[in-house]
């Protein structure tokens, strides 16, 4: 097996771990049932401020079709407001209403909890290892993905 090969194979098996045992047992994700498209949506329309629905369903890498559904979900709950794009009549922005961005603020401070209540268990010489080695993980992966420093610049 190659480096690459055994690179990518122990990048899978910590993805997988990271999703079920700190990403998953979030309990404010569960007490709001969203799925991982309505979170990741959510996520990305916050950073952006407003995006179109091609620009959404081009990074969820879903249809338009399956967007307009989620996008529909989200305006009946009252997440996301749907506004005319203020240069280009014949586009449509989606934006996070208040209600939104107050799940959006909520949903970030479970999550952050629920990795310090687990990462509260690691000895402290392993958390300064850590701490060294996740920006270094971070710009490596960053230089792999073309320098981009975040989901929406273009490649």
């Amino acid at each position: 097996m190659s480096n690459l090969d055994k690179v990518v194979d122990d990048f899978m098996v910590l993805l997988s771990y990271m999703r079920t045992y700190y990403f998953r047992p979030a309990e404010h994700f569960t007490r709001m049932r969203f799925g991982h498209s309505h979170m990741h949506a959510l996520s990305l329309i916050a950073k952006r401020g407003s995006c179109t629905m091609r620009e959404l369903a081009a990074e969820l890498m879903v249809s338009k079709q399956q967007l307009t559904r989620l996008v529909d979900r989200m305006v009946e709950a009252g997440q996301v407001v749907r506004k005319p794009d203020e240069n280009d009549r014949r586009l449509v922005r989606i934006e996070l209403s208040d209600k939104g961005r107050s799940m959006f603020k909520e949903m970030g401070a479970g999550l952050k909890n629920n990795f310090r209540e687990k990462l509260s268990k690691i000895p402290d010489s392993e958390l300064d290892e850590l701490e060294e080695m996740l920006p270094r993980i971070h710009k490596i992966l960053q230089n792999a993905n073309g320098g981009r420093l975040n989901c929406w610049e273009k490649p």
